[in-house]
């Protein structure tokens, strides 16, 4: 009868076991395809104006700026970050939009041992599914609208 108990128990726990939670796969999300877009309205490529976009790094934070990314393409918002200074090897700032959906622009200055500066940006929104990418073609930056879950893995 103790050998018969033992047992049931035994079965018992081990049924337990591999019922756990913990024993279950985790779900990774999936993409969803279905986001409304943010930048419809706006070309694939566009030339991204460098110097216009210097003078927002002179701005704190709380400030409404409107940043002269293109020609056709004022990117109005509240700055909500900024980090470094001028003398500062990495100066980095991001901007809530005022008037594109909650997109967020972050724009980064980065100074290269010889001098010379690299520049680096993306404007997203997690609610869209397209986004925009600052890219170095040839000399110039330029703005290129890309697919969210190309540049973010949730």
């Amino acid at each position: 009868m103790k050998t018969l108990k033992t047992i049931c128990i035994s079965v018992a726990i081990t049924l337990v076991a591999f019922r756990s939670g913990a024993q279950e796969k985790l779900h990774i999300n999936q993409p969803n395809y279905n986001k409304p877009k943010v930048f419809d309205d706006l070309p694939q490529k566009m030339n991204v104006s460098i110097s216009d976009m210097e003078s927002i790094f002179d701005f704190s934070v709380g400030t409404t700026v409107t940043a002269k990314l293109a020609k056709n393409f004022p990117f109005k918002g509240t700055i909500v970050s900024k980090s470094g200074n001028h003398q500062s090897q990495v100066q980095s700032i991001v901007i809530n939009s005022i008037t594109r959906k909650d997109a967020v622009l972050t724009f980064t200055k980065i100074r290269n041992d010889d001098g010379n500066f690299i520049y680096r940006g993306r404007i997203l929104n997690q609610g869209s599914i397209d986004a925009y990418e600052i890219v170095k073609e040839k000399d110039d930056y330029v703005l290129e609208k890309k697919n969210y879950y190309e540049m973010v893995r949730e």
